[in-house]
């Protein structure tokens, strides 16, 4: 008789718990550098397991998040913690939270919303920014330093904290776990912004509201508005987004198809030239190109248009030509918008 040889599997190594262990420094400029090659992080760090690899990775940028989060409670930004559900016992119920200024609830004048798109922690813009270039432009600290100067206040969402396990919420399901809570309130980006309007902006003073999202969080914000848009309607002056999905057909609210087509601008991936206008419908609002080809660097590329934008709609600066005030118009003729107003009556029917 043969007897089956053993498989002999070789033990991979101990993902590690801090930065030092993994052999990288967070410098004061943000950068995230090896310490012995000063080189960003490396994602292959064993040939060929891209199983490992990913969990590797996953516990790196849990421990940048910390970092994030530290700094962002800290000055300059004194962010507050703000639980959701607003009744949950964070000592013992699945929960949540948002981010906000102190005088976020109770300025009467401008606040500005920040929403980020998939599979990031609260305060990321982006993990790839993250770890090529720095915590600052990667995550909301630099829109947060620039909308800070000209007087906003901020509330950031936090639309992935969905999963509950280990005593906090998470942006994934629990690996290997069959039971999945989800947080009352966070069930999804959707779910999440509603209660945040609902419990929050609602009650919010301010005079002028803004918001700047990413990829998902475009979706989430426009199906937020479309349950109660008369409501803010007469406060919400502009919403600047990066790379957003959501659809104007998915709109039922007629009115916040009509505003968006005058009130907002996507800045998205493409290889036409920077700024350029791109023609799709699909948005119902001004597209208009990066000049990229990762979406990761479309918000981080733009932002100085993105801002712009901001600050002329809002009125904290004014545009410097005519050139500039008619950039980010919806290019299309009369005979186009008439026929988009046709639609937006027609789908409004139906």
């Amino acid at each position: 008789m043969y007897r089956r040889r053993k498989v002999v599997r070789e033990k991979k190594p101990e993902i590690p718990d801090t930065l030092e262990g993994f052999g990288y420094v967070l410098k004061e400029n943000g950068e995230i550098r090896s310490k012995t090659t000063d080189e960003p992080y490396v994602f292959e760090y064993l040939p060929k397991d891209r199983t490992y690899n990913e969990q590797r990775y996953k516990a790196f940028i849990n421990l940048i998040g910390e970092e994030v989060e530290k700094k962002l409670v800290e000055e300059p930004f004194n962010f507050q913690k703000k639980i959701i559900p607003v009744d949950a016992d964070p000592a013992k119920d699945p929960h949540s939270y948002i981010y906000m200024t102190p005088n976020a609830l109770t300025t009467t004048d401008k606040l500005i919303l920040f929403i980020s798109g998939n599979n990031t922690r609260i305060g990321q813009w982006s993990r790839r920014v993250m770890c090529d270039e720095n915590i600052y432009t990667g995550s909301v600290m630099d829109t947060t330093r620039r909308v800070r100067e000209k007087g906003y206040e901020v509330i950031i969402f936090n639309p992935n904290g969905n999963y509950w396990y280990k005593n906090r919420a998470w942006e994934y399901p629990e690996p290997h776990s069959v039971n999945i809570t989800l947080v009352p309130g966070s069930e999804g980006p959707e779910e999440h912004c509603r209660y945040v309007f609902d419990h929050f902006i609602r009650h919010a003073k301010a005079q002028k509201l803004a918001a700047l999202t990413l990829d998902w969080g475009g979706h989430a914000l426009t199906q937020a508005l479309d349950v109660n848009f008369d409501e803010y309607k007469d406060r919400f002056i502009c919403t600047a987004m990066a790379n957003s999905v959501h659809s104007r057909d998915m709109i039922k609210d007629t009115s916040l198809r009509t505003w968006l087509f005058d009130n907002c601008v996507n800045w998205t991936v493409s290889q036409k030239e920077k700024g350029g206008i791109i023609t799709d419908p699909r948005f119902g609002c001004t597209c208009i190109s990066s000049n990229q080809e990762i979406a990761d660097f479309t918000l981080t590329e733009c932002i100085d248009d993105i801002m712009n934008f901001i600050f002329v709609k809002m009125g904290d600066i004014e545009p410097e030509t005519k050139d500039d005030e008619d950039e980010f118009e919806n290019d299309v003729t009369e005979e186009q918008l008439e026929e988009l107003k046709e639609h937006l009556e027609i789908t409004s029917i139906q």
